[in-house]
This record gives structure tokens, C-alpha cells and sequence, in this order.
């Protein structure tokens, strides 16, 4: 008998763990979609907003002159 309960002890412990493992599974699927959507509408927006802007490749220079050129005045 004692092994009967055991046994039935380890089942019911080993089907508990199972079902908290399920659990958390489905939790973290359910958080992954909603994050992926996020970022997926994210994406989509900056994607947008970097094909619309010209690149020119070329970065603006600045006519200000330098600390010792101020000083010198050259």
C-alpha cells in the first residue's frame, strides 16, 4: 500500500509539473505574438520614414570657423 501511494504521489506531482509547464508555455507564445506585432508595426513605420527621407550620403558641412581661426582672424 505504501508503494501504491507513493506511486500515485509521483503521478500527481509529475502531471501537476505538466500542466505548469503547459501553462507557462501558452503564457510566453500569448507574450511573444503581442510583442511581435509591436515591433512588426514598428518596423513598418520606420521603415516608412527612412525610404521617404533622401539620402544623400553626403553629411552637412559647417561654415563656422574654428577656435584658432576666430582668434588669429584669419
Amino acid at each position: 500500500m505504501a508503494k501504491n501511494k507513493q506511486q500515485q504521489k509521483k503521478k500527481d506531482r509529475e502531471r501537476r509539473v505538466a500542466k505548469e509547464k503547459l501553462a507557462a508555455a501558452e503564457k510566453r507564445r500569448a507574450e511573444e505574438k503581442t510583442t511581435k506585432d509591436v515591433k512588426k508595426s514598428a518596423n513598418s513605420k520606420a521603415k516608412f520614414m527612412t525610404s521617404s527621407a533622401k539620402n544623400t550620403g553626403k553629411a552637412p558641412t559647417s561654415n563656422k570657423k574654428t577656435f584658432t581661426q576666430r582668434r588669429s582672424g584669419s
